[in-house]
Formats: structure tokens, C-alpha cells, sequence
């Protein structure tokens, strides 16, 4: 009986939720979140860019296994990624990036956090609601730039991985 309570109670609180009509934010509040991207972006830029620095010139070809991307493929992977996206988002791209050694890595993820980060300082706000289909289906942009995010977070992760097997110590965290 409880069981059944339980599973009523929730199925009224689903519709709920899925009957609710969903409005449009206003300026304001989207100019709010813009602004809290470019922070969170402007902490995603200073760990990875520490991340970067921490691995020695050697291990930027290295890799855990022959399955798995070298500590450099990843930070390649992840600015393909971010300059899908943030075409994706409005913006001209990023520049190519070059990988000729760690310095050349450096400069240009720096120089792509740098981008994103002004452009959502200088985007319209409607910018977020707009939506656009990806390969994933439908998407507004201020979901592209969550998971654009997210993407980095989750390569700058194995990163790490990469550091301490290399018996390298990752900075601390930052972020917001």
C-alpha cells in the first residue's frame, strides 16, 4: 500500500512538472548567466592551464595504455570539441591550434579560453535561448555551453590521471 501511495504521489508531482509552461527568461536574468559562465570559464581556464603546466615537456606523448588518446591528444581533442561548440554557439571559432611542443599547447588553449571567455562577456543575451540542432538533437546554446563545459571537465579528469601516473602532483582544484 505504501508502495502505491508513494508511486501516485509521484506521478502527480510528474505531472505537475510536465504541465508547467515554460517561459522565456528575461534579460536580465540571462545577462546574469552569461556573466556566470565567463566565471566559471575564467576558473576552468586558470586549472587547466595549471594542468598543462604541471606535466613535463616528456609527458605531453604520454599515455596510459595504446586504447587511450597521449596527454596532448587529449588537450587536442578537448579544443576541437570547444571550437565546435562555440561555432556552434555564434562565435567566428578558434584558431588552429598548434602542438609542435608544451609551449605551443599552452599558448594556444590559453588563447581559446580567451576567446570564449569574451565572448560570453560580449554576447547578446537572447544568445542563450536560441536552439540549435546538434547531434544530439535539439539544444538551446545555453545547453551547448553547459556541455561544452562539461566536456573539458571531463578530459582535464583523465588529465589528472595522466599526472599521477607520471607521478606528477595536479594543482588544487579551482573553481567558480
Amino acid at each position: 500500500m505504501k508502495n502505491c501511495l508513494l508511486a501516485f504521489c509521484v506521478l502527480i508531482l510528474m505531472n505537475g512538472c510536465l504541465a508547467q509552461k515554460t517561459e522565456k527568461m528575461d534579460e536580465d536574468n540571462l545577462q546574469w548567466i552569461l556573466n556566470e559562465l565567463a566565471l566559471k570559464w575564467e576558473g576552468t581556464q586558470k586549472y587547466t592551464m595549471g594542468i598543462l603546466e604541471a606535466m613535463p615537456e616528456e609527458g605531453y606523448d604520454f599515455k596510459p595504455t595504446d586504447e587511450v588518446m597521449t596527454f596532448s591528444e587529449q588537450m587536442a581533442h578537448i579544443h576541437k570539441w570547444m571550437d565546435n561548440h562555440v561555432k556552434k554557439a555564434g562565435h567566428e571559432g578558434l584558431p588552429q591550434m598548434k602542438t609542435a611542443n608544451k609551449t605551443e599547447i599552452i599558448q594556444s588553449i590559453n588563447a581559446d579560453f580567451e576567446i570564449i571567455i569574451s565572448f560570453l562577456k560580449t554576447a547578446k543575451p537572447s544568445l542563450l535561448e536560441e536552439q540549435i540542432d546538434m547531434w544530439y538533437g535539439k539544444s538551446s546554446k545555453l545547453r551547448l555551453l553547459h556541455l561544452m563545459d562539461n566536456h573539458v571537465a571531463h578530459h582535464r579528469g583523465q588529465m589528472i590521471v595522466y599526472l599521477r601516473l607520471k607521478g606528477v602532483k595536479p594543482p588544487r582544484y579551482i573553481g567558480w
